[in-house]
């Protein structure tokens, strides 16, 4: 059953941690900020309140100080990386059937977004908008998935016959924005959109890997990574690097490069899966603090305590079974 509550999958805007990775900044570490690491990774497929995710978009931005990194992310972002709403367009015979089903299934990705296609006269339009009031300034996901709408005519091969409609006025270097959008881009129009020669539509999809693969692969990887470290935390023979790299079939090397490349430290997501699942298993109220250190793949209770209260600034039997309490103080 779909949630009808405004909110968005994770993984549409999972991009966002190679994005921050290309500006020196540890993925790990911002979305442990803002609470929800190493969530990120290990279920990419939930979906957080919308309210939240623009929150994520506007701390990039502050973090990086690029007004257009919405757009930067949806450039980032390959169709097959967006699970089988990507993956269901890309199987379209053509470009008609690819946009039709990308607007009718925008829930598959974003509860609360609307997405029409219109065809008049020799033009199509692809018009996107968030339904209902939202608390914080959306532009960001905004450009960002224009970004990802537009690489659907865009595999007509006739770049030169699209042009995207943004909302927002001109500001000073938005010319960057051609590097996502084109160079067919017009602002301060009435609504964001796509919009392409209508000759487009009966045309068959090219798809050509681009440098967003290197991210889709990476992200994988990463993906991977988290959901084994969830699997096999209580055995702390399996948490480490050599052991994860030949489960996953593939080098220390590339699998270093691949986390590296997501702004993540093998290390550092071990420690904040750790410390997520403790902090999980304490608010349950059912496990002992001894049994929780060997739950979490720690040898030695001692071991757990000590990196508890690094993470707490607190030890674990004084801990109360509200941990988000303790960790505002």
């Amino acid at each position: 059953m779909l949630n009808t509550a405004p909110s968005i999958k994770i993984r549409s805007f999972l991009q966002v941690a190679p994005y921050l990775a290309k500006r020196g900044i540890s993925s790990v570490e911002f979305f442990r900020r803002l609470g929800i690491s190493p969530n990120i990774f290990q279920d990419p497929d939930v979906y957080l309140p919308r309210a939240l995710c623009f929150q994520i978009a506007n701390e990039m931005v502050a973090a990086t100080q690029d007004a257009f990194g919405g757009a930067h992310v949806g450039h980032m972002t390959e169709l097959r990386s967006l699970c089988m709403w990507g993956k269901s367009v890309l199987r379209s015979a053509d470009v008609a059937h690819a946009c039709e089903f990308a607007a009718t299934n925008v829930s598959m990705l974003h509860q609360g977004s609307n997405v029409r296609l219109i065809t008049e006269g020799r033009r199509v339009r692809i018009v996107y908008r968030f339904s209902g009031r939202h608390e914080m300034d959306p532009a960001q996901f905004i450009h960002g998935s224009l970004a990802v709408l537009r690489k659907i005519p865009l595999m007509a091969g006739e770049p030169a016959a699209i042009r995207v409609h943004l909302t927002a006025s001109r500001s000073r270097g938005d010319d960057v924005l051609e590097e996502c959008l084109g160079p067919n881009i017009e602002m301060g129009c009435e609504h964001d959109m796509i919009e392409f020669d209508r000759a487009l539509l009966d045309m068959p999809l090219q798809v050509q890997p681009d440098e967003a693969s290197k991210v889709t692969e990476a992200l994988r990887s990463a993906v991977d990574v988290a959901g084994l470290l969830v699997e096999r935390l209580s055995d702390h023979r399996h948490l480490r690097l050599r052991v994860m790299a030949k489960r996953m079939g593939m080098s220390v090397r590339t699998l270093q490069r691949r986390l590296k490349y997501c702004g993540i430290e093998f290390e550092d997501l071990l420690d904040e899966t750790r410390r997520g699942e403790a902090l999980r298993l304490i608010a349950q109220g059912r496990h002992t603090m001894t049994d929780i250190a060997y739950l979490i793949g720690y040898s030695d209770p001692a071991h757990f305590t000590r990196a508890f209260r690094r993470w707490t600034g607190a030890a674990p039997s004084r801990f109360s079974a509200n941990p988000r309490q303790q960790l505002s103080k």
